[in-house]
């Protein structure tokens, strides 16, 4: 039961912070040009995670999340950097967590600066359950968007900049500060979240009960009101596709979401769930590719 918990968690914490956002639909058009090449730890397959720093402290430890806009920082974070916060609020599946909103000064990933960055403030030791280090704060689009960029799974790194032409290229949106692709589950339309924080696929049952089958309830209900917590359903997919790119029976997990209504998508992607090996995501043209 831990290691499903540790799962839903970070599902869940994708889709809270993406859902409330003071950055909507960013201008990613026309950014200063940024070229280098970051590291990262992969954790469970799927987590990135590399270091970095915020105003003056170094050496954080950072979650990349391409589901995330604005990005977070944890409370102990904040209160070192000695942040003014004022209240807010978080959207979760089902309702809504309280949650700080702040300004740091500047964040920092390897050849990526931002200065005064609007981001949450929200307890994130909820990762220690799936994670072996502590995570001080959690990445997102307004931070790593402004520049094309490339996920390479195989080797661990981000490079940003320009990359060279994918075997599957895709149009990508931007909806709400978040980067949106169009695509079919079981051969019915779809619009999905390109989320690297999420473990699998992830539906919500409003939007897909046509196309979702054989869905088993997962053991347990998680207390639903704690950011990263939520009720959810294993489904058996026959197919998913994005583009001419086909994934047969695809891993997927359901939510029973009533509160999806007007965010523009229907569940998240995970690359790595689907096998994608090598990502490249430059918002500024509107592109998403990927290798397998």
């Amino acid at each position: 039961m831990q290691s499903s918990l540790a799962a839903a968690a970070l599902l869940c914490f994708a889709l809270n912070t993406q859902a409330l956002t003071t950055t909507a639909d960013r201008d990613f058009g026309s950014p200063p040009p940024v070229e280098g090449t970051i590291k990262f730890d992969l954790y469970q397959d799927y987590l990135m995670v590399a270091r970095g720093s915020a105003g003056t402290l170094k050496g954080l430890n950072f979650l990349i999340d391409t589901g995330v806009s604005p990005s977070v920082l944890d409370p102990r974070l904040a209160a070192k950097l000695h942040l003014l916060q004022s209240p807010g609020s978080i959207e979760v599946v089902g309702g809504s967590v309280q949650a700080g909103t702040a300004n740091v000064p500047s964040l920092n990933l390897g050849p990526i600066t931002r200065e005064n960055v609007p981001v949450f403030i929200e307890d994130l030791s909820f990762f220690q359950k799936a994670l072996p280090v502590r995570i001080d704060g959690v990445i997102g689009l307004d931070v790593l968007g402004q520049n094309a960029f490339l996920i390479d799974y195989r080797v661990r790194q981000i490079h940003f900049g320009a990359h060279a032409v994918f075997p599957v290229s895709i149009p990508l949106r931007m909806v709400r500060g978040l980067a949106i692709v169009d695509a079919e589950v079981n051969d019915i339309p779809a619009h999905m979240v390109v989320d690297t924080g999420a473990s699998s696929l992830l539906l919500f049952a409003r939007s897909m009960q046509g196309p979702v089958t054989q869905v088993k309830v997962s053991a347990g209900q998680l207390p639903p009101d704690k950011i990263g917590e939520f009720v959810h359903k294993q489904a058996s997919l026959q197919s998913f596709k994005l583009g001419q790119a086909e994934f047969r029976q695809p891993p997927a997990c359901v939510v029973q979401d009533t509160s999806h209504e007007g965010r523009g998508f229907d569940g998240l992607i995970s690359p790595a769930a689907l096998g994608m090996r090598r990502v490249a995501i430059d918002l500024v043209h509107g592109e998403l590719g990927f290798s397998r």
